[in-house]
């Protein structure tokens, strides 16, 4: 396959592909690739052009990529800027947001959404109905569609594909024999980046209630982490002789828990590859607040919630409901000493879930996505070409943006920001997206061959093409 070293090279002349190319942008490589890679070939079969690659490699090269439908991973007030810049170079927004089925609070969820932001994308894809719903209440919601898909991550957990992940779970089996993971969720007291606090609110939210809300879930969040840090040594017993596996946020410091584990010798600290596989080998899960629950109850893993503080404010009820509750210290080792059998959740738990994820069962959440785009190409097609002098501003203005933006946010010390991108995102190189896509079609023989491309540092085209072909 050619690789282009060089940038991305200008391609304003494609108005004919503009309403069949697709930007899938990955910014956690754990938690989105091999979803997205589906995704891609799924668009590749019905006819799309896929650009593929690192959020903020794609973000930057904006303005040479070719005017296309851009897939944001969010809606929130952060989300800005960058859905302002795509606008203006020619491409067509719509937003798979990541963060909107596990919400500590409604309340604070809605205080995140502004009107610019939020009705930029021409279609909004839902996790489900409580995720639409949720939307609807938006006090600045202008009818945007929202079409309620699921999320290409559980497709791939699904038995119809779990088979991906078949090689990884035993590679898992044969390092660590049985195990129980613990997946944790406390970027917010923990965070990669020392004393960030990531709750960015929009500018018209009363600053007042926002800040009683961060505080409160701060506080909340820093009881749950001491109590899961203080009771690390007791789970360990509990589980032994088998091992004790913590999985730490992508954006939390695994040192934190590095140093919980030390002298604890059947406690691992690792976060690596998709949580998919690792929860397919478990034989159970401990956590609070977590979207593993629900992967866990989708690949038929006993969940536990551990909940030795209870608010009247921040539960995240799914995570709840889809778990064995555990209030105390003692109630969670009598769980971790007598975990069932590995199945699937009963068919009231499966109900309730349906109501938060739309493509628990039936049709792929990928396909519902490009479903949704084909019925509303209507309301996708892209803005008329801008003024010389307007581009040349658009232009000015995002290229400005990454600094400013490092040093507002006060990422810049320590070289905290480019850190925290290369641990979330540490590149890709063409051999991991050309290996993944030969497991997934041997998983699912109709998806298509493919011509994958670099464009430029983490981008790729993938394209339709013949057995073997390279290009």
């Amino acid at each position: 396959m050619r690789a282009e070293h060089g940038p991305v090279r200008e391609t304003g002349k494609h108005e004919a592909d503009r309403s069949r190319t697709l930007v899938i942008p990955v910014e956690t490589i754990n938690r989105e690739l091999d979803a997205k890679l589906h995704l891609a070939l799924r668009a590749v079969m019905r006819g799309w052009k896929v650009i593929l690659g690192g959020r903020a490699n794609i973000n930057h090269f904006i303005p040479q990529l070719p005017p296309s439908i851009y897939i944001s991973k969010g809606l929130r007030v952060g989300n800005k800027h960058i859905l302002r810049f795509m606008e203006g170079f020619g491409h067509v927004p719509v937003a798979l947001d990541e963060e909107s089925l596990i919400r500590q609070s409604d309340e604070a969820l809605l205080m995140m959404l502004d009107d610019e932001t939020f009705n930029r994308p021409r279609l909004l894809f839902a996790w489900g109905q409580s995720n639409a719903d949720v939307w609807r209440r938006f006090k600045g919601y202008s009818g945007t569609p929202i079409l309620e898909i699921g999320n290409p991550r559980m497709d791939l957990l699904r038995p119809e594909l779990a088979a991906y992940f078949t090689h990884q779970v035993q590679s898992i089996r044969e390092r660590f024999g049985d195990f129980v993971l613990v997946s944790t969720n406390f970027s917010m007291v923990n965070h990669f980046i020392p004393e960030h606090v990531r709750f960015a609110t929009a500018t018209d939210a009363d600053a007042e209630r926002a800040d009683a809300l961060r505080d409160g879930l701060k506080a909340h969040k820093k009881l749950i982490f001491e109590a899961f840090i203080a009771a690390i040594p007791d789970m360990a017993r509990a589980v032994a002789p088998m091992t004790l596996v913590i999985r730490p946020h992508p954006s939390e410091n695994p040192k934190t828990w590095e140093a919980a584990a030390v002298d604890l010798p059947n406690v691992k600290v690792i976060h690596e590859g998709p949580i998919g596989p690792w929860l397919m080998a478990a034989r159970g899960l401990v956590q609070n607040g977590c979207t593993s629950a629900v992967e866990a109850g989708v690949v038929g893993t006993p969940a536990l919630a551990f909940r030795p503080h209870v608010s009247d404010q921040f539960e995240v009820e799914l995570s709840n409901r889809v778990s064995r509750d555990c209030r105390s210290l003692p109630e969670l080792i009598v769980a971790l000493k007598s975990l069932p059998t590995k199945g699937p959740l009963p068919e009231a738990q499966l109900a309730y879930l349906r109501t938060h994820i739309a493509s628990v069962d039936g049709a792929f959440s990928c396909d519902r996505l490009l479903d949704a785009l084909d019925n509303h190409a209507d309301r996708l097609i892209a803005p008329p070409p801008r003024g010389g002098l307007a581009m040349a501003a658009t232009r000015l203005g995002h290229f400005r943006r990454y600094p400013l933006r490092d040093t507002i946010k006060g990422l810049r010390k320590m070289g905290s920001a480019k850190s925290y991108r290369a641990h979330k995102f540490p590149g890709l190189p063409e051999d991991a997206v050309t290996s993944r896509i030969e497991r997934l079609r041997a998983v699912r023989p109709e998806l298509p061959f493919v011509t994958v491309t670099r464009l430029a540092d983490g981008i790729y085209a993938i394209t339709t093409g013949a057995p073997g072909t390279r290009e």
